[in-house]
């Protein structure tokens, strides 16, 4: 027994109240501090991490303008390369096809001011005809694009500096054949360099830019000439004397810019990707995101980490001052409510744990304030209601997908199994659909057969037919099942009828857009079948299995050959022998597949 003085010194005799007062009070301001800054941290990365990959996207955006610029030149050199005027001018190079050839380069440079320079070469190399005056006899045979174009084969250079023009650039180069079919020069095109800076400066901003870097890691274009032609880390010996004999860059050395972070993430990359580095000239963090093109040079972009950062830090801090703050009042006020909190909060407990019990009897919060806690504990109670109604309906619907059959299966009139039953089968489809559809793509042919099943279903609707299955532009419709109807054969008829009305309306709305006509066939049959639930214990599909099924297919496939658009079996002319509404013309007997007995096949058509 604890003696009076010494309660207050036990925590397990004091109040309810006064123990959530004491648990805030020592536990609210660093939880709700270490939280805040957690989710602040947290909301650090994923900026940082959604600012990477707008980066690496629109690195990878750059790359593909890029690569399309590239191939576009292709194109164009190629379109050069086969013309008349060329391979004449290789053939009999006279001074009157120079000028044939040198009038139609004009014209495609003048077409495309991306282009520096366009040459036709011979076989040695020579210069026979150039857009630039000073390029006319000049000798390339000991160029790269020369020798490689010569030998059969598409050439695309790394970014150069011209000896003549000393402005940078890609050069193209393309076989040119002769009258025997075989290469006899090469056509030779210059893309500017500024092409692609262009590109490349439209993800320019304050803080933000663009480059290049080709895969010995030098920095073809920077929006800072002092960076260009430089490399991220230092070269080996090697590809430094390549590059310094094949004078690319027209320098003497390539200096380094030490960011080895960088070049091992972009050099070898090829994939997008992005890239956290400190960037030696700054010492501060920077990210970068950056694509591979298809043509060797990878694309970056990048930003400082403090763009982002800095401001969020700021914010941090004062967040955590106002966390404290909040953390305090929040105390003060549990000290209030905590007592008129808790009575209504036992109750909605104990229902909670009788419904995750399954007891829904005992799942019952009791109301005791007209408040916010009051409407909780009425929500909590339709919560309940439904949860439970929700069990009962997915117990019966979860192996149920027959929409005609739900309320039934509600009550209990329809049970699991199969019966037989005399109904009658209505099977349509679209003449000629797998020829339609190959002239779509997939989102028009999903398109076509929405608009064209709709109309057939609305069709369908009025005489109570149980759309069973839609099998492609095929559509099955049952009369008589699961629920038992007199007139089912005119009832199939006449939905017939209808369809082929709502086929006309379609196909003259269709005329109007400029689409083409579709024709169907149906065919439509009366027999026995077993109708029911069939499929596995865990799901049960309501359909029927039977000749008149099978018959009615028949009989659709049939109309085709007899040129009728509605043919039915003997068993359904008895059920509309007598209607005044339609016309009936006997087709004889027709041996169906996968009968042996002929079958009185009858066209129907609507009567004037």
């Amino acid at each position: 027994m604890i003696k009076p003085a010494t309660r207050l010194l036990h925590p397990t005799t004091w109040p309810v109240a006064a123990k959530l007062a004491c648990l805030l009070l020592l536990a609210s301001l660093l939880p709700m501090s270490l939280g805040a800054a957690y989710t602040l941290r947290g909301s650090l990365a994923s900026i940082e991490a959604t600012e990477q990959r707008n980066l690496q996207q629109l690195a990878s955006s750059l790359a593909g303008r890029i690569d399309q610029l590239i191939s576009d030149s292709q194109h164009f050199l190629i379109y050069l390369s086969v013309h008349e005027a060329v391979t004449r001018l290789i053939d009999d190079p006279s001074p009157a096809n120079r000028e044939v050839v040198a009038a139609e380069m004009g014209k495609l440079a003048n077409a495309n001011k991306d282009v520096e320079l366009l040459m036709v070469l011979d076989h040695e190399g020579t210069t026979l005809v150039a857009s630039k005056p000073q390029f006319f006899g000049q000798v390339f045979r000991y160029r790269d694009y020369f020798q490689q174009a010569f030998r059969g084969s598409m050439y695309i250079s790394d970014i150069e500096v011209g000896a003549l023009t000393r402005q940078p650039g890609v050069f193209f180069s393309a076989p040119v054949p002769g009258a025997d079919g075989k290469t006899a020069g090469v056509a030779v095109l210059k893309l500017r360099g500024e092409a692609i800076t262009r590109i490349l400066e439209a993800a320019h901003s304050d803080f933000r830019y663009a480059f290049m870097v080709n895969r010995d890691g030098i920095i073809v274009s920077h929006p800072d000439f002092r960076l260009q032609y430089r490399s991220l880390m230092p070269l080996p010996e090697s590809v430094e004397q390549r590059i310094v004999a094949g004078r690319q860059f027209m320098l003497d050395k390539i200096d380094s810019l030490g960011m080895t972070e960088l070049a091992r993430a972009m050099v070898p990359a090829d994939q997008p990707g992005n890239v956290v580095y400190r960037s030696p000239a700054s010492g501060e963090l920077e990210i970068a995101g950056y694509a591979p093109l298809h043509h060797g040079w990878i694309i970056g972009v990048n930003e400082p980490e403090s763009v982002f950062a800095q401001p969020l830090r700021r914010l941090s801090a004062n967040v955590l001052a106002a966390v404290a703050v909040l953390a305090i009042v929040c105390i003060l006020l549990a000290l209030l409510l905590a007592r008129l909190v808790l009575r209504p909060i036992h109750s909605l407990a104990d229902a909670a744990e009788a419904m995750r019990q399954g007891d829904y009897a005992k799942a019952r919060a009791e109301s005791y304030w007209q408040d916010e806690v009051g409407a909780l504990a009425h929500a909590f109670n339709d919560m309940v209601r439904g949860v439970k109604e929700r069990e009962r309906e997915r117990d019966i619907f979860g192996r149920v997908v027959s929409p005609e059959v739900r309320e039934k299966l509600l009550t209990g009139e329809v049970k699991l199994g199969g019966e037989s039953l005399k109904v009658t089968v209505l099977f349509s489809d679209i003449r000629e659909f797998s020829t339609i559809s190959e002239q779509m793509s997939a989102e028009q042919v999903v398109s076509f057969l929405n608009e064209y099943l709709t109309e057939m279903a609305e069709a369908v609707k009025p005489w109570g037919g149980y759309i069973n299955n839609f099998i492609g532009d095929a559509i099955v419709v049952i009369f008589g099942a699961p629920i038992a109807a007199p007139g089912r054969e005119w009832a199939a008829v006449a939905a017939a009828l209808d369809m082929r009305d709502r086929l006309a309306q379609l196909n003259a709305a269709r005329a109007a857009r400029g689409e083409q006509k579709l024709e169907s066939g149906i065919g439509i049959s009366t027999g026995s079948v077993v109708a029911g639930q069939v499929g596995s214990m865990d799901r049960f599909l309501y359909t029927v299995i039977g000749d008149a099924v099978n018959v009615a297919a028949r009989l659709e496939a049939l109309t085709k050959e007899l040129k009728q658009d509605i043919l039915v079996n003997g068993a359904t002319y008895q059920g509309i022998a007598n209607r005044p509404e339609v016309r009936v013309a006997g087709m004889g007997s027709h041996q169906l597949k996968g009968r042996r007995e002929a079958t009185d096949v009858y066209a129907i058509s609507r009567a004037d």
